[in-house]
């Protein structure tokens, strides 16, 4: 993507981080961006309104590391190509058709945050397939270093069995949203089963999620292999390369797309990305992370598109941001229920 290729709202994100628009030539170069067009004043306009949403940006790593994504980037017309992994934006932008959408800086997030670690402890043998060994809750994630030198981050409300015997390494998801890093052993391959399928990889690094009855695995380093187990329907293996993505409804067939690695990854530093979804589809995603959920009893509301990158585990600030770009509003109903109304008559 190039300095031209940037949406107005784009543009006024990274001129927004910038701290020195008092200074010259930056103070003419913003003016003249400004002087452009209709679109660019509105931009402007729009992304200093949406920056009062995050009232204590100041106290949040997420919103000041993203910040420090777009300063270090520089906005000006003379900056010059972007590089490829560079997302022009630091904080959310409206846009066309009420969508709410946030930009981030693509590949900070394996870069500068530290993930959250949560104490989870087995519950059985760990050479043995029975019942979950690490488990987390609402909120929750915890990282895991497994006998082999494995890592994996477990999201929350989430369950992994552990059966390091004979020469293999198997582990069973049960639920929930895990993300392996698995260490190189050629004699034996490290196989994950979820949903009568079996992911097998040598040394990789890749996530597999079970959420609505659907399977999906995304490959962000190495090679897995993707089949079934024994006494299931038989397909086909399936190879993915990194960048890939295989998903299937159970009982149904599987499909490789491709996938946005940033979007994939994102929950394992406290962040969610949507892309055009139903707002009660977010809303889903969100109250795993909170014991406070949030409620959409109208129809309309529920159907409703959203877009954007969100911080998990508050759902005040979501209520805040999303109030911005919808016509919607959040009302507590109780201290563990917020509903998310229509503001239209």
């Amino acid at each position: 993507m190039t300095r031209d290729a940037l949406t107005p709202a784009q543009s006024a994100a990274r001129w927004l981080a910038r701290d020195d628009l008092d200074q010259s030539p930056q103070r003419e170069q913003f003016a003249a961006w400004l002087e452009e067009s209709q679109e660019n004043r509105d931009a402007w306009t729009q992304i200093q309104r949406l920056w009062d949403v995050f009232d204590d940006a100041d106290d949040s790593d997420l919103i000041a590391a993203m910040a420090r994504a777009a300063k270090k980037a520089g906005p000006g017309p003379g900056a010059g190509p972007l590089r490829p992994w560079l997302i022009a934006a630091s904080v959310a932008v409206a846009v066309v058709s009420a969508s709410l959408v946030a930009g981030a800086w693509q590949g900070w997030f394996d870069r500068s945050a530290k993930s959250v670690q949560v104490a989870a402890g087995a519950t059985s043998s760990l050479a043995a397939v029975g019942r979950a060994d690490y488990l987390t809750g609402e909120g929750q994630k915890s990282i895991v270093d497994l006998p082999d030198g494995t890592r994996v981050t477990l999201d929350a409300d989430s369950a992994l069995d552990v059966a390091f015997a004979g020469g293999r390494r198997d582990v069973r998801l049960l639920k929930g949203h895990a993300f392996f890093d698995v260490a190189h052993d050629r004699d034996r391959p490290f196989a994950v089963r979820a949903a009568g399928r079996v992911v097998t990889a040598l040394g990789t690094q890749f996530d597999v999620q079970l959420a609505s009855g659907t399977l999906r695995v995304v490959l962000a380093e190495g090679s897995v292999s993707v089949s079934s187990l024994p006494g299931e329907p038989s397909a086909p293996p399936i190879k993915l390369s990194p960048g890939q993505a295989f998903s299937i409804q159970r009982d149904g067939v599987g499909k490789v797309s491709p996938a946005d690695l940033d979007e994939a990854l994102a929950w394992k530093q406290g962040v969610v990305e949507f892309r055009d979804q139903p707002l009660s589809e977010a809303v889903g995603v969100l109250n795993r992370y909170t014991r406070a959920q949030i409620v959409i009893r109208d129809p309309k509301v529920a159907a409703l598109r959203i877009t954007g990158v969100f911080k998990t585990g508050d759902i005040k600030r979501f209520g805040r941001s999303v109030s911005q770009a919808l016509p919607v509003r959040m009302i507590a109903r109780d201290g563990e229920t917020y509903e998310l109304v229509s503001t239209r008559p």
